[in-house]
């Protein structure tokens, strides 16, 4: 299971370990958090590890790095919403802009309509699923447009 989120103490440090802990990969990636709020998050990711034989971001951590913001994004409002939910990526697509070349930055927001649409069928029917684009960009510059389909699911004991 996962470990849980101390909202009080949540800064980017500690979302990270929270990332690295029950997300191993974002480890071996160099995945770090570096905005998180309750609707609002940016992480980022390294050259280094993620590289390609072609001096790029490798297709699949752009991927990685598109599922986990919009993961994280979610999971993070939940949290902070009080809402105890098993959250999983139903499904995920990217469009590849432009090669990555140097450290990517993932940023996602969530509208306060989806926000309110998603919890209310969440509260109502004890699942919903909920919409989440992320952009990804290289020094400020577009390189993928990643849609993701979260699905939550309250914890039945």
């Amino acid at each position: 299971p996962a470990a849980a989120c101390d909202n009080a103490a949540m800064t980017p440090q500690t979302y990270t370990e929270f990332l690295h802990h029950n997300i191993p990969l974002t480890a071996a990636a160099g995945v770090y958090v570096v905005l998180t709020e309750p609707y609002r998050i940016e992480i980022r990711a390294p050259m280094a590890p993620n590289r390609n034989h072609h001096g790029s971001m490798f297709g699949g951590s752009l991927a990685m790095l598109g599922i986990v913001s919009g993961w994280a994004l979610v999971n993070r409002a939940l949290d902070e919403a009080g809402l105890a939910v098993k959250l999983v990526v139903q499904k995920s697509e990217c469009e590849y802009l432009a090669p990555a070349i140097g450290e990517v930055a993932a940023a996602g927001e969530l509208s306060a309509d989806d926000w309110q649409a998603f919890t209310g069928r969440l509260r109502e029917r004890g699942r919903a699923r909920i919409q989440v684009e992320t952009q990804l960009s290289v020094a400020g510059q577009p390189v993928v447009r990643h849609h993701g389909v979260f699905a939550a699911r309250q914890h039945v004991e």
